[in-house]
């Protein structure tokens, strides 16, 4: 009866030291796989990091663009009212010599 208690120990300390070693390998494969993961978690981190910063150059950019945009219309339509204001001053300079040409026929 002793034998075969003993057998039966072995058998469980053969069954346990399976199990560790399968438990082992398996811690072993799960921290390869953290330390993969913690990697691609830090250069995903780092692209958006980069995202975010181009993100906001090109808000930057889109603000300094509407702006030039209103600067740029707003010089259209200065130059308009100075071409009516320049036209303007040009018919009085005609009239003016028109009413020269007639002052002189008159004399």
């Amino acid at each position: 009866m002793e034998r075969k208690k003993v057998v039966v120990d072995l058998q469980q300390i053969d069954l346990l030291e399976q199990k560790i070693v399968k438990a082992t390998e398996l811690i072993r494969t799960l921290r390869r796989d953290k330390e993969a993961l913690q990697i691609k978690l830090r250069e995903a981190q780092e692209a958006l990091t980069r995202a975010r910063e181009e993100a906001a150059g090109s808000d930057k950019q889109r603000r300094e663009f509407e702006e030039t945009t209103q600067q740029l219309e707003v010089l259209r339509e200065e130059r308009q009212a100075i071409r009516g204001r320049v036209s303007r001053m040009l018919e009085l300079i005609g009239g003016i010599d028109e009413g020269a040409a007639e002052a002189r026929r008159d004399h």
